[in-house]
């Protein structure tokens, strides 16, 4: 009996440390994350659906941080602009743009007057159907004075973020009906002018698809520097590629040559697209970026060539 009450008596404390950390700006309710939002100002643009409960001041905005990118997803900001808290108990983000609806996993985040809470949602397919992209949020909502329903909210690409994510997908999609980029093998070490340099071979496969696809110019990632693979100076700009294909071609290769870009403490341990390159090309008359992404082993292959290439430099 003792040890349960001072179980009792802890869990209490636990609540009580909690509740006063509730108020700060560094606050994380649930796994939601909370902003502060300096001057909130109510707007009625709820939208509401059969059964609704109207919502005066709750708005919505989309936006992509890094790590987003990275995670292939997106959050959902609500702003609590009104005088009481809400209770999002579900989220699902549906869009002109995506072929499913898109769905926070978690419920019970509080949104308290003024503040901001941003709920994270994985991307669905991309849908290249030509139609503007709209949002909207679907809402399932729990009240201070015990009311609870669904809510409608347009959310607003502010950035344009979105935007331009959905417009890379539909043409890297495009340019792949042309042809696939991939990193094939893991990366082949040798020595160029006394220096360690790895060699990365990017297969280019024809699809099938009509058209041709050119890849102008490779660029250096946040890990890895591009050098010439004859002299090996480091090219700033990236390196040029110059290969053109065709549906019905061959698959051809490209290889690689790349030198640590960076050698501080931080610079695997913190690497979160340092194995992806993005490829500058035209296809059909049209300039845009495809990217394309080491697999996880030739990823934890590079990080240890780059360990040791910064040892010997």
């Amino acid at each position: 009996m003792v040890e349960l009450a001072a179980a009792r008596v802890l869990l209490a404390l636990v609540v009580l440390l909690l509740g006063a950390c509730a108020g700060t700006d560094a606050e994380v309710v649930a796994t939601g994350d909370v902003v502060p939002v300096d001057d909130a100002v109510p707007v009625d643009d709820a939208v509401s659906t059969t059964g609704a409960v109207p919502v005066e001041g709750l708005t919505a905005t989309l936006d992509q941080g890094r790590m987003d990118v990275v995670a292939g997803q997106v959050l959902v900001r609500l702003t609590n602009g009104s005088a009481a808290a809400v209770t999002v108990q579900g989220l699902s983000l549906e869009s002109t743009g995506f072929a499913q609806p898109m769905t926070y996993d978690r419920s019970g985040i509080v949104v308290e007057p003024g503040r901001a809470v941003d709920l994270r949602v994985a991307l669905s397919e991309v849908v290249c159907s030509g139609l503007p992209l709209e949002h909207e949020a679907h809402l399932d909502l729990k009240f201070g004075d015990g009311r609870a329903g669904d809510v409608v909210l347009p959310v607003v690409d502010e950035t344009g973020r979105v935007a331009d994510l959905h417009a890379a997908e539909c043409f890297a999609a495009e340019a792949g009906e042309v042809a696939s980029l991939s990193i094939v093998g893991g990366p082949q070490e040798r020595d160029l002018g006394g220096a360690p340099v790895a060699e990365l071979t990017v297969r280019v496969t024809p699809q099938g698809g009509p058209g041709s696809l050119e890849l102008v110019l490779v660029r250096n990632t946040t890990l890895l520097q591009l050098v010439d693979p004859g002299t090996g100076e480091r090219q700033p700009d990236g390196y040029p590629v110059g290969v053109t294909v065709s549906g019905s071609d061959r698959a051809r290769d490209v290889v690689l040559t790349v030198v640590p870009a960076r050698c501080d403490a931080h610079a695997v341990a913190e690497d979160k697209q340092g194995t992806r390159f993005r490829f500058d090309v035209v296809l059909d008359g049209r300039e845009d970026t495809v990217g394309v992404a080491a697999p996880a082993e030739v990823t934890v292959a590079v990080y240890d060539f780059v360990q040791r290439a910064c040892e010997e430099s």
